[in-house]
């Protein structure tokens, strides 16, 4: 008589001898240029893939997304190729760059028809590189990836679940929030009429800022510690996690927040 711990083994077996031997990986490169004399902003939408933004000196935005797909066969992978759009509007000054994964569908009835039917997929992603002129406010949205943003200037606004978050050669406001990641952000010039706020789950918080900032400051952390180098005012408190403080001459609130992870604020190198 079969165990139940030995169908459970089977069953292992059995998925991963079809996703490895039956499956199909297509991959497709959408390229496109867009005229930004007149845009002041830029927002991205995706699920699954990590999206990396850099600005550069050129009047356009490139936009470069990798597209893979991976299942069961041939002809599944392309009709899901075939749906994995992406999708970009211009609204005014305001460029939207969406992406359309396959909508999910039932196929019969019954794990082993979900099994050998062709319906098993296993990997559907899009992976964006693209390139901005410096000065524009950008905002990038993502479930399963990580971001990472360089040399622009503007207000940034980044948000994901499962990814890390980075930051580089910043110039204006950040806004960071991820649940599974770590967030690093080096800021070389802040907006100070604005607050910012940094905020994850798992994972630590680096935060570099110029040294003669004026801003006020609270860290929190679960579990974890709050350091800084910089020459902050702290409020006493009874608890290293919980910290309030002041910069220079206070100004705009940087909030840090993490749970699993410790948070550290440096001077901007």
């Amino acid at each position: 008589m079969i165990s139940g711990f030995h169908k459970f083994c089977f069953l292992v077996i059995l998925i991963a001898m079809v996703s490895s031997s039956y499956s199909t990986t297509l991959e497709e490169t959408f390229k496109k240029r867009i005229d930004a004399t007149d845009k002041t902003s830029i927002s991205v939408s995706s699920r699954n893939g990590n999206i990396t933004l850099s600005g550069w000196d050129s009047p356009e935005i490139e936009v470069i997304a990798r597209k893979k797909v991976r299942a069961a066969n041939p002809e599944k992978a392309r009709e899901i190729l075939n749906e994995l759009k992406i999708s970009i509007s211009e609204l005014g000054k305001h460029i939207e760059i969406e992406t359309d994964f396959p909508a999910k569908r039932s196929a019969g009835s019954g794990f082993f028809y979900w099994l050998f039917s062709g319906s098993f997929i296993s990997d559907v992603s899009v992976e964006y590189t693209i390139n901005v002129p410096h000065e524009m406010d950008v905002e990038l949205r993502s479930s399963n990836g990580k971001l990472l943003v360089d040399n622009c200037r503007g207000t940034i606004d980044l948000r994901t679940t499962n990814g890390k978050i980075i930051a580089t050669d910043i110039k204006g406001a950040l806004h960071c929030k991820t649940t599974n990641g770590s967030i690093k952000a080096m800021i070389e010039d802040i907006n100070l009429k604005e607050d910012m706020n940094f905020k994850t789950t798992n994972g630590s918080i680096q935060l570099y800022i110029p040294e003669d900032t004026s801003a006020d400051l609270e860290a929190r952390t679960t579990n974890g510690s709050v350091k800084s180098s910089l020459p902050i005012t702290w409020e006493e408190s009874k608890s290293k996690r919980i910290r309030y403080g002041q910069l220079n001459n206070g100004g705009p609130l940087i909030y840090l927040k993490t749970t699993n992870g410790s948070i550290r604020i440096e001077a901007s190198k």
